[in-house]
């Protein structure tokens, strides 16, 4: 949850209530049901702030045996592994599960690599950028079309800032959900993953996409629910801020303690932009060999899709005993296994799987 607790006030979640419950086979121990019980919103937007206190919650209640320290180092050992803490402790494990997230596989344009790491911020760390304000009179430019980069923008803006949206292509919104038609409720049906036949099957037969071949599950996972922002932000956003759409960014250099940005329109006109801060909300890239704590030699093992770990039906890599949950396992499984609503499939193989080879 720490990823959570660091989020600003003002930023809340996408998802609705009801899909990002974090799995477990007792009753009563949904998020719907955490916000209900406290009088909070339980289907949207709920506040990152109200879903990291619901996670601590569930993990005091029904995971209370929890050491927190970073790990340092994964090796081979022994057939199994060998394990060391920040806190210089090692021990043996025949198995590890790596549920890392998306922290490691921040994505930022080549054009940007060369600028001073004070002038640009990935979307990741935004919460970390938003708490150096006062902003008043900043110009900044933030990069991307999704849900991170239009609530950094308005959250800016709200500050004081002068905020220009950078967008590729145009700025999509979800729309807001409420009654229905039957017909249109046949037509997209609601799921985990928001309304549509395609996220509908997805969450009802959620291992049909590890079957498809790789080339095209890749493409699918890639364009599918691709960044847009959601329908309660968008009046803090449109008629506010400033969006340049249809607009690339060629190339960025530092002078004198800003970045100036070369930019292109869809016509082929560029221009430079001048900005004291630059927010990058460009995505996120699994990698393996960026899981710093993996040995190189051991990660060198692992057999990929891509940069990602090609994973087996039960979440295990081609190294055996290393299993991988969480976004770093969509190139094996689709895009369910991007979000919380994914770990209902993955927890149980993983545990199944786990609890079969003990006893064998």
């Amino acid at each position: 949850m720490r990823t959570w607790r660091q989020m600003p006030a003002g930023m809340n979640l996408k998802s609705f209530g009801f899909a990002t419950s974090i799995p477990t086979p007792k009753p009563h121990y949904t998020l719907p049901e955490y916000c209900r019980s406290r009088g909070l919103e339980d289907f949207e937007p709920i506040s990152f702030t109200t879903y990291a206190e619901y996670g601590e919650w569930f993990q005091q209640q029904l995971v209370p045996d929890v050491e927190q320290v970073h790990v340092t180092d994964v090796s081979r050992s022994n057939g199994g592994f060998s394990v060391t803490l920040e806190t210089g402790e090692q021990f043996e494990a025949k198995r590890v599960i790596v549920a890392a997230g998306l922290g490691y596989f921040t994505r930022i344009p080549e054009a940007l690599a060369s600028l001073p790491k004070e002038l640009v911020t990935h979307g990741w760390d935004t919460s970390e950028y938003l708490k150096s304000g006062p902003f008043p009179g900043r110009d900044i430019v933030v990069i991307g079309a999704g849900q991170t980069a239009l609530e950094a923008a308005a959250l800016l803006h709200e500050g004081g800032a002068r905020v220009q949206i950078l967008a590729r292509r145009d700025v999509w919104w979800s729309d807001r959900f409420g009654k229905r038609s039957v017909i249109e409720a046949l037509r997209n049906p609601n799921s985990v993953m928001g309304p549509g036949r395609e996220n509908w099957v997805l969450q009802h037969f959620p291992m049909l996409a590890y079957y498809l071949p790789d080339h095209v599950r890749v493409r699918f996972t890639r364009r599918h629910l691709g960044a847009f922002g959601a329908w309660w932000l968008r009046d803090r956003v449109e008629g506010k801020v400033a969006i340049l759409r249809q607009t690339s960014l060629v190339s960025a250099s530092a002078q004198g303690g800003t970045a100036l940005l070369r930019v292109r329109n869809a016509a082929g006109e560029e221009r430079v932009i001048e900005a004291d801060h630059i927010i990058s909300a460009t995505g996120y890239e699994a990698n393996v060999d960026r899981l710093t704590f993996l040995r190189p030699e051991l990660a060198a093992e692992i057999r990929r899709i891509e940069r990602a770990p090609a994973l087996s039906p039960y979440f295990e890599s081609s190294v055996p005993g290393l299993y991988f949950v969480g976004p770093v396992a969509a190139f094996s499984f689709g895009p369910l296994v991007r979000f919380v609503c994914g770990a209902a499939l993955a927890t149980p193989k993983v545990a199944k799987h786990i609890t079969r080879s003990v006893r064998r």
